[in-house]
Order: C-alpha cells, then sequence, then structure tokens
C-alpha cells in the first residue's frame, strides 16, 4: 500500500513539474494581452500580408511557421459602418472627458456573443494609447483587464489591475506555485501608479461572468478613479448594460441608506400653492451603450456585408484566388455564419490556411462547406 501511494505521488510531481516545464516553453498567447508587456506588443503589433513572390509556390509543402500561416490567422479589423461609428463616439467621449475635471462619463459595449466586441473594445484603446504616445513616451495611458475569477471581492477586482501594471509578486518556485496565496489589497499603489503615469482609459472585458452582487462593492472604487485621476472605464461583454444598470441601483440605494438620505421623489411648490414631483428627464446613472448586433444582409445592398467580405477577400495571401471568392458567395456566407464576425473570420481564416496546406491555393464553395464553425 505504502508502495503504490508512493508511486502514486512520484507519477503526480512528475506530472506537475512536465505541466509547469510546457508552460514556461509555450508561446506567449493572446492571453497575456492583460499585462502592460502584452499589451504593448498588440497595440505596436504590425501584421502585415506576406509578398507572394517571397512565398512557396503552389504544391510546395508549408511548415507550420509559415508566414502565410501566421498572416491568416490573424483576426483583422475590416472597416464596417456599425465599428466605423462606434470608435468615432468614443473618440469624442475620451475627447470630452480628457479636457474636463468632473462630470467624466464611462460607456459599456454590449450586444449578442461573437459580435466583435471585445475586438472593438481593444480598437478602442489601441487608437488612444496611439495618440498619447504621439506626444508622451512615459505615460501607461490604458490598462486593460477582465473580470477576475472570483468577482465577489474588491481586492480581486484590484489585483487584475496590479498585475497587467506589474505591482503582484509572481511566483518563483513550483512550491510557491502550489500554494494557495493570500491577495493583498494593492488598491493605494495602483492608484499611486495610475494616477503618477497619467492612465485615461480603464478597459474591462468579461462582465457577462459577473452578477450585479458582485459588482456593486466594485463601483465606488471604479468611481473614485474616475473622480480623483480622470479614467474612463469601459465595461464590456454581453448583458453588460443591464448588469450594470442593476449594480448600480443597488450600489447607490446602499449609498443613500447609508447616509440617511430619502428616496422619495422631491416636490416643489407651484402657483397657487399646488405641489408638483419633480421627475427627473434621464437617469444620470445610465451609461452610454454602444451596441454591436450581427451584420445584416440586405436585398441590394452592396455596401454593408458585401463591403465586409470584400475587405476579408482584399487580405488574402493566395496564389489562385478567384475574382470575388468572397463576395460572390455573400448569401451563402451570410446564411453560413448569421453575419457573426467571430464566424466569418473563423470560417474564411481556416479556409484560407486549409488552401494553402492543401495547395488549392483558392477559396471555393466546396471548401468552405468543409469548414466546420459550428455556426
Amino acid at each position: 500500500m505504502a508502495t503504490s501511494t508512493a508511486a502514486r505521488a512520484t507519477a503526480r510531481a512528475q506530472q506537475e513539474r512536465q505541466i509547469l516545464d510546457q508552460a514556461r516553453a509555450a508561446p506567449m498567447a493572446p492571453r497575456w494581452i492583460f499585462t502592460l508587456q502584452g499589451w504593448d506588443a498588440y497595440v505596436h503589433e504590425m501584421i502585415r500580408r506576406p509578398d507572394l513572390a517571397d512565398s512557396a509556390p503552389p504544391g510546395t509543402p508549408v511548415t507550420s511557421d509559415d508566414p502565410r500561416l501566421r498572416y491568416h490567422g490573424h483576426l483583422r479589423l475590416v472597416p464596417n459602418p456599425p465599428f466605423d461609428a462606434a470608435l468615432l463616439k468614443a473618440h469624442r467621449l475620451l475627447l470630452v472627458n480628457r479636457n474636463r475635471r468632473e462630470g467624466l462619463m464611462d460607456r459599456v459595449i454590449d450586444g449578442p456573443p461573437g459580435t466583435g466586441k471585445t475586438f472593438l473594445l481593444r480598437a478602442i484603446g489601441r487608437a488612444l494609447q496611439k495618440s498619447v504616445e504621439e506626444v508622451h513616451h512615459d505615460r501607461i495611458p490604458v490598462v486593460h483587464i477582465t473580470a477576475p475569477q472570483d468577482a465577489d471581492n474588491l481586492v480581486n477586482w484590484v489585483w487584475e489591475i496590479a498585475e497587467f501594471l506589474g505591482l503582484t509578486p509572481a511566483p518563483v518556485t513550483e512550491d510557491e506555485v502550489r500554494q494557495p496565496r493570500r491577495t493583498p489589497d494593492l488598491s493605494q499603489p495602483v492608484r499611486h501608479v495610475l494616477g503618477r503615469r497619467w492612465t485615461q482609459l480603464l478597459l474591462v472585458d468579461g462582465m457577462q461572468r459577473v452578477h450585479p452582487d458582485q459588482l456593486a462593492p466594485v463601483l465606488h472604487y471604479f468611481d473614485l478613479l474616475r473622480e480623483q485621476l480622470g479614467i474612463t472605464t469601459i465595461f464590456c461583454g454581453t448583458g453588460a448594460r443591464e448588469i450594470l444598470r442593476a449594480a448600480r441601483v443597488k450600489t447607490d440605494r446602499l449609498s443613500e441608506a447609508q447616509q440617511g438620505l430619502s428616496l422619495r421623489v422631491p416636490i416643489i411648490d407651484g402657483p397657487g400653492g399646488t405641489e408638483h414631483k419633480v421627475l427627473p428627464q434621464a437617469d444620470p446613472s445610465r451609461l452610454p451603450v454602444t451596441w454591436l448586433d450581427p451584420i445584416p444582409l440586405y436585398s441590394g445592398d452592396q455596401e454593408t456585408w458585401p463591403s465586409v467580405l470584400r475587405g476579408f477577400e482584399e487580405d488574402l495571401c493566395l496564389h489562385r484566388l478567384s475574382p470575388h471568392a468572397l463576395v460572390g458567395e455573400y448569401e451563402y456566407l451570410h446564411s453560413r455564419t448569421g453575419g457573426y464576425l467571430k464566424l466569418l473570420s473563423q470560417l474564411i481564416c481556416q479556409a484560407a490556411i486549409t488552401a494553402i496546406e492543401d495547395g488549392i491555393e483558392d477559396i471555393t464553395r466546396d471548401l468552405l462547406e468543409d469548414i466546420d464553425i459550428g455556426g
């Protein structure tokens, strides 16, 4: 029995060591965008279309690190009206917030899954950071986090920001990795760094994983960052609008109860001694919302769905690409993807990679039908 237990312990230790070794050897993953170094790399990443003249000729075997395979694995921003309008609105909001000391406003990005919300969120942050870096090179204008796995505690939200800024001590040994660690309150150091480095924008993704009761305590901290440091927060996720609304109602009611304020509608005296209730025309706690829907397909419209396909088509890097390979299949592609950018990008990128590996060097209906995207 003792020998069997020791053998299992040894096997478990070897497995854990193998996992750690694989993690150390793994290349930077997209999730590392939630660190300052990873975010900066994303902001300055240049996705260049390979030159077909320099690539392997058709029929030549390709390796997994072939430049065209890596290129077609990227999700590139294809201009389309909803994205362009959202970027413009975010740009103007940030311009207004930058030039005032009070009355700053946050924003929400909402919509069904797969419509490009996260991509839009990051495009807004990248645009702001590049504009700031044209003038200043010593700032951290943008911080990008996702909702923590355990969102019940304010400390965990602050920890996400601290980890982005590099303020959290990383485990050094394997024993430290295995042992549970107490998460310290880093709210003061985080505020200090954000203020000293002139942070303007906080991107918060993954709001669909948060219950309003979990978000209510952290809203006061985000309010503090906005009011004391002038930081705009953009919340992103499916259902984010209602999650934030419910959390704000709960937070405001709690604050009013703690301060002993009345929740009655104010009453004023009108002409002739009549009383009138003062009803607010708008709820200032409601944030402006950018809503992303699947891209529609209108009869006879060549500027919405077809223009998106045209943008993807112009990006393709294939030796034998047929004219209008994607635009000519606009109805089929919309029926396959429903207008969801996530599905469309996966379908086109997988088809392009398949065309290169199989030596077809073109995207055809048969090839598209052979790609499984689960739509």
